[in-house]
């Protein structure tokens, strides 16, 4: 596994520098945003469905709903129980593979929790929430109990708390504050620090890089040594991106479109 993400690495930051790119496939459609799983499928939120295709672009699964509104946010990190959250109607759906409904939804006004603003898959195969009512952080377990908590974040950061994007990666807990930068907690909602990224539109982790967008641009931040890179886009104008090993998705107005990038 270490040499695969070694390899990636390598073919990202030699590629994405010198702007060398293959197209390998082109899907034409309407996306709202989109998001990808560990095998490179991808799962393509459109006005009314949640499409699901392969790394080659085919057209595998579709799911829909008349019932909670309009898709909020997909989190296909566990890709046997893939979450969807329904903002409009505090819901959570979890889907199998073939993105067909896994179990009852999961109502987050019938447990007394009226703002939550974002939802993610847990180690656990629970979840993630943050309750903008009160500013914290939570983690569920299977049976949706509360087993931790950060306490009220804006308070103990002294800073305004306006989260877009929440995830788990590697034993650690992402919260992007566009503000302020991305807070990093532990799997036990522990704050570990903030990495200084600002402004940032969608960011993803890989290893100790993180990759962001910033301005129209493809950014990466190193964790550890504090070092900061951009990269060129094979595509101008891009509303969002995904990594997934060598392979780069790139979203438009006209479709997604997705790249592997070559030596």
């Amino acid at each position: 596994m270490r040499s695969v993400l070694v390899l990636f690495l390598f073919l990202s930051l030699n590629g994405f520098s010198q702007g060398k790119f293959k197209l390998l496939t082109s899907i034409a459609l309407e996306a709202r945003f989109f998001t990808t799983d560990n095998l490179g499928n991808m799962y393509v939120v459109t006005k009314n469905e949640l499409i699901k295709f392969n790394k080659s672009g085919k057209e595998l699964y579709k799911y829909s709903t008349k019932k909670f509104g309009s898709i909020s946010g997909v989190d296909a990190s566990n890709m046997m129980k893939i979450l969807v959250y329904f903002k409009d109607f505090s819901q959570v759906v979890f889907l199998d593979n073939t993105l067909s409904a896994n179990g009852e939804p999961v109502s987050f006004d019938k447990m007394g929790m009226q703002q939550v603003r974002l939802v993610a898959s847990s180690f656990n195969n629970g979840m993630w929430i943050y309750d903008q009512q009160n500013f914290d952080l939570l983690q569920l377990n299977t049976t949706n109990e509360i087993i931790h908590k950060t306490g009220n974040l804006s308070n103990l950061l002294n800073t305004e708390l306006q989260p877009d994007h929440l995830f788990e990666k590697d034993n650690m807990v992402y919260l992007n504050n566009p503000s302020s930068g991305i807070l990093m907690f532990d799997i036990y909602g522990t704050y570990f620090k903030t990495i200084p990224v600002k402004g940032a539109s969608q960011f993803q982790v890989i290893g100790d890089q993180v990759y962001f967008m910033k301005d129209n641009k493809l950014r990466a931040y190193n964790i550890k040594t504090t070092d900061e890179s951009e990269f060129s886009a094979p595509l101008n104008n891009f509303l969002g991106f995904r990594l997934e090993m060598e392979t780069l998705y790139l979203q438009t107005a006209e479709g997604i479109s997705i790249f592997a990038a070559t030596e």
